[in-house]
Order: structure tokens, then C-alpha cells, then sequence
């Protein structure tokens, strides 16, 4: 089997987590490619409910657990999953050359944030925008660092010019490298190892592509790239060993924080959708903002990523609505286009053109997928040029369905 990158195709939250854990028996590894502890992915087996921010989501079919180079590593989140999941450090690899999340990052994160006024972008505050900053800066220090001496000093008179109390620095450099100490690795080099064995890694991102840093609806992004284009600069390893690509999708949209949004719904259907979907960021702690799905911005995400096949999810939610629409244009100007890419200078002023296909009401899914199901699936791959490999119809593992 080659290797696999598991990448969302919406604004993010598109359960990523619940693919990977289910599709990762067929892999040695699973690896996070990029982002932070800004994300949570999810994976509900039975009556436990787990929410992973930087240990990848094989954690519960106890894969190794490597972690990237584009990821930027908060240690004390980190240590909080461990404790946890004890058995995993044992099975993790982090790369050295992965950026610090600092306490002065997410002070700075939130001085930011708040200097925007009226035009906040809904940040998480957790420091990885900060952190990515000072990388291109020259200023954070990576995970290798921790061993190799670095110079608090200098960073924290650079902070304190931006009115960064630095205090918060003391002890914190000793007690991350005492955590990473024997977990720190080349992790582009033991995926090639591993490949060379004969096994395969599935590369998991987070976020998702219309949060990419550039090509997604800037600036209400993400501070990193989402995209499969990534991983091989994320993970440190050639383009052609990435493998292909699949791509995570609800059959409705979400969306957390600020930023345009074509097809948010905001009356009392939101809601319901909302509360069925629990769509209640794990990461962020606040109700996220809802939407029809959006075939526009869902076609150009599977163009972005060269994806081929998808995995559809909570088709379960659309159960519980009258009338699913679905989004097939926008309309700017009096003009109509399919272009998602010459209309996100002017996302948030398109008027949606809806498509009603069928209804979904009452479909009964209790015995896997039923036939409104089907003809859901029929649909996108008509419209979209893609297969449906996966789809998911309930929160827990068991609730997925191969096609």
C-alpha cells in the first residue's frame, strides 16, 4: 500500500480524526504534517470521546506517532496528551526541526488579536501564528535547540520590546527539553525507512484547504498551508513518496472563528444542525458557525489537492433537515461563475444559487447506508469528478461505511 495524505476540503472540522483512526490498520504510521495545537481532531469509540491536538489519531490503534517538521510544537499541550496516553511516548518521534510554541507566542497571540479591533480574524490564541512568525524571523527557537543551547536571553529582550512580559520564559526552556528528551528524531528519514521496509505511513493534516495560509480565504486563515501540496516539505521527504491524496468533507459546511462565508445559515436551523452535529469546536471551546454545502468551494479544494477519491461525513445531521440544499454557483454582479478562485477577492459579497436534489429527512441509518444516502453519494460524484470512498454517518468508528 503507498503512502496517504488524509487533508480536509472545507474551512476545517471536517472529521479528519474519525478517517484516519479508521482508516489507519493499513499503515505503520501515522504522521501530522502541519498546524498546531490549534486543531482537535476527534475519535469516539463506544463511550470514550477522544480529542488529539498534536499526538496524531493512530494513537488508539497504536501506530507510530510521528510528528513533522511543519508542525509547530506547543511542549506543555503535548505533555498534557501524554498524560493521557502514557504508551504512546514510546512510540513517538517528533522531528528536531519542528517550531516551539512559547508562552511569549501566545501573549503575543492575543496583544494581537486585540489591536485588531473590529477586524479580529477569530484566532485561536494558542501562539501558533506567533510562533510561525518567528520562525521566519529567525527568532523561535525549533525542538533541537532545547539541546543545543539556545540563547533565551536574546529572545526574550526581542519580546519585551513588543510588550511581551518575559517572565513567563523561566524554567520553561528545562522543562520542554526534560519532556522531548529521547523522543526527538529525523522523522523524514524514518519515513523513508519505513517505506523501504515495505510499510507505509498516512500522512494526517489538520485544518482544512480554504484555511490555507495561501491559497485559502486570507487573511481568515490558518498560519501554515493545508494543502497534500505540503506534506513533502512539512515532513522533509521527496514529492513523489507522499502517495496520493484523500479528501475529508461534511454534506453541510462549518466554519469557527470570522471571514466570509457563502452559504452560512443563521436562523434557527443553524441551530439544530449545530446542535446534532455537535459542531462545537473541540480545540477553540465555542459554537461554530454553519452552512449548506458548498459544491463551489468544494470542487476547487479537490482541484488544489489532486484528490481523486473523498470521504463524506455526518450524513446522519442532514437526516434531521427539511430541505438540504446545496450550493452549485455564485452569483456576483448579476453575473453567475463556478470559479471559487475569481470570487475570493469578493467571498463575502456572492449571493449562493441552490440546488435542492432530494430530500434526506427520515433516512434511516441504523442498518449503514440507506438509499437517500446513495443518492447523495451519486450526486457529488456526478458533479464533483470523484469517487466517495468513505462515508460516515454518526460520530462513532463503527459508523463508516466503504464504498
Amino acid at each position: 500500500m503507498p503512502n496517504l495524505s488524509i487533508v480536509g476540503l472545507q474551512w476545517g472540522d471536517e472529521g479528519k480524526g474519525k478517517i484516519v483512526d479508521y482508516i489507519a490498520d493499513g499503515f505503520q504510521a501515522v504522521a501530522r504534517f502541519s498546524g498546531g495545537s490549534n486543531t482537535g481532531h476527534t475519535v469516539v469509540v463506544g463511550e470514550e470521546r477522544h480529542t488529539f491536538r498534536l499526538l496524531p489519531s493512530g494513537v488508539l490503534k497504536g501506530k507510530e506517532l510521528l510528528i513533522g517538521a511543519g508542525v509547530a510544537l506547543d511542549p506543555m499541550v503535548l505533555a498534557e496528551e501524554l498524560s493521557v496516553f502514557p504508551d504512546a511516548r514510546a512510540k513517538l518521534l517528533i522531528d528536531g526541526r519542528c517550531t516551539l510554541v512559547s508562552p511569549l507566542d501566545k501573549q503575543l497571540d492575543s496583544a494581537v488579536e486585540g489591536m485588531r479591533g473590529d477586524f479580529a480574524i477569530g484566532t485561536t490564541l494558542r501562539g501558533i501564528g506567533p510562533s510561525y512568525a518567528a520562525r521566519a524571523l529567525r527568532l523561535s527557537p525549533r525542538v533541537i535547540d532545547l539541546f543545543e543551547g539556545f540563547d533565551y536571553a536574546a529572545m526574550a529582550r526581542f519580546y519585551e520590546k513588543l510588550s511581551v512580559d518575559a517572565g513567563s520564559l523561566l524554567g520553561w526552556g528545562e522543562e520542554s527539553e526534560a519532556l522531548l528528551d529521547g523522543v526527538v528524531g529525523n522523522v523524514g528519514g524514518r519515513v523513508k525507512q519505513i517505506n523501504e521496509m515495505g510499510g507505509s505511513v498516512l500522512f494526517e493534516g489538520s485544518q482544512g484547504t480554504l484555511l490555507d495560509l495561501t491559497h485559502g480565504s486570507y487573511p481568515y486563515v490558518t498560519s501554515t498551508n493545508t494543502t497534500a501540496a505540503h506534506v513533502p516539505a512539512a515532513m522533509g521527504i521527496p514529492a513523489s513518496a507522499t502517495g496520493p491524496s484523500l479528501g475529508v468533507a461534511k454534506c453541510y459546511t462549518t466554519r469557527a472563528g470570522g471571514g466570509p462565508f457563502p452559504t452560512e445559515i443563521k436562523d434557527s436551523l443553524a441551530d439544530s444542525i449545530r446542535t446534532a452535529g455537535n459542531e462545537f469546536n473541540e480545540t477553540e471551546e465555542r459554537p461554530s458557525r454553519v452552512g449548506w454545502l458548498d459544491l463551489v468551494a468544494l470542487r476547487y479544494a479537490i482541484d488544489l489537492n489532486g484528490t481523486r477519491e473523498i470521504a463524506l461525513s455526518k450524513l446522519d445531521v442532514m437526516s434531521q433537515v427539511r430541505d438540504f440544499k446545496v450550493c452549485v454557483a455564485y452569483k456576483w454582479q448579476g453575473s453567475e461563475t463556478t470559479d471559487f478562485q475569481s470570487s475570493i477577492g469578493h467571498l463575502g459579497s456572492v449571493e449562493p444559487v441552490y440546488e435542492s436534489p432530494f430530500p434526506l429527512r427520515g433516512a434511516n441509518f441504523e442498518g449503514g447506508l440507506p438509499k437517500e444516502g446513495r443518492k447523495l453519494v451519486d450526486y457529488l460524484e456526478k458533479n464533483l469528478g470523484v469517487r466517495v470512498r468513505l462515508v460516515s454517518y454518526g460520530e462513532d468508528r463503527s459508523t463508516t461505511a466503504e464504498l
